[in-house]
């Protein structure tokens, strides 16, 4: 199973270091029958870059248009969405304490936590159980996962 934060998850719609490498494991994922999740705060974050990306010249609105509906496409059908619940909310102080992560890397590390945790306490997110995966290619929150127990895939640095 895979954890895709939102620097990842760009990469599946946005051609950027690591792109081949993130389509190969939701592919692979969707091959063995595995979810792929994200947070629900995933979702306005790639909506805004999205957004930022047009307004910087990096896209036409008619590509935008395009990888969004796809995205759409992808949040309904494909990615298996964490919510912010109080489980999720009541790991953040934690981490913040012990790491310097940004609000929303925070969350994202949280989340996948809480899934973690969920998991090994015998919730079943599928047909099939495997060993979670937190994907991301920020420094600071790849250590922090690390450290949290976490196994990391970087997509721009694939092992």
């Amino acid at each position: 199973m895979l954890y895709l934060d939102s620097c990842v998850l760009i990469k599946h719609y946005i051609e950027e270091q690591g792109t081949d490498a993130v389509h190969a494991r939701i592919e692979e994922e969707s091959r063995q029958q595995q979810s792929v999740f994200i947070s629900d705060v995933g979702y306005a974050e790639i909506l805004a870059a999205f957004a930022r990306k047009l307004r910087d010249n990096q896209l036409q609105e008619i590509e935008r248009d395009e990888i969004q509906e796809r995205f759409h496409d992808d949040w309904l059908f494909t990615f298996s969405n964490v919510e912010l619940t109080i489980g999720v909310l009541t790991l953040i102080p934690d981490l913040v304490r012990k790491y310097p992560l940004r609000g929303f890397d925070a969350i994202h590390l949280a989340s996948a936590i809480w899934l973690k945790d969920a998991m090994r306490l015998g919730k079943s997110f599928g047909p099939r159980r495997g060993i979670l995966e937190f994907a991301t290619s920020d420094k600071q929150l790849k250590t922090a996962a690390s450290l949290e127990g976490l196994e990391v895939f970087d997509p721009e640095n694939p092992r």
